[in-house]
């Protein structure tokens, strides 16, 4: 992949992202009154994190270990079950991969 193929992909997913944050203030008025749909909007961040580690863990193109990348993942399975916010997720669960890589190398 060269530079300007990167470049378009980078574009390309911030336009989007945006798009995804947008087009709801656009196009809805009013809150959902429909609780699968409140439902659906609640998950969708921790669906996304999901679609985004998960590859990884299966792979272990990252840490270079595939335990080192369960520990990722099952540290944020455990704090999204546990109702942690998405970014606190994310956090620990990179901390827990590095964490382990420390440990098992």
């Amino acid at each position: 992949m060269n530079n300007a193929e990167l470049l378009a992909l980078v574009l390309l997913v911030a336009a989007g992202s945006y798009a995804f944050r947008v087009l709801p203030l656009v196009l809805l008025r009013k809150p959902f009154s429909n609780p699968r749909m409140v439902a659906f909007v609640e998950r969708l961040p921790y669906s996304i994190l999901a679609a985004m580690v998960v590859p990884d863990v299966f792979s272990a193109e990252t840490t270079g270990d595939a335990r080192a990348s369960a520990a990722g993942f099952c540290t944020a399975l455990a704090l999204s079950l546990a109702g942690r916010s998405l970014p606190t997720v994310a956090a620990a669960a990179v901390a827990a991969a590095f964490a382990a890589v420390a440990i098992l190398r």
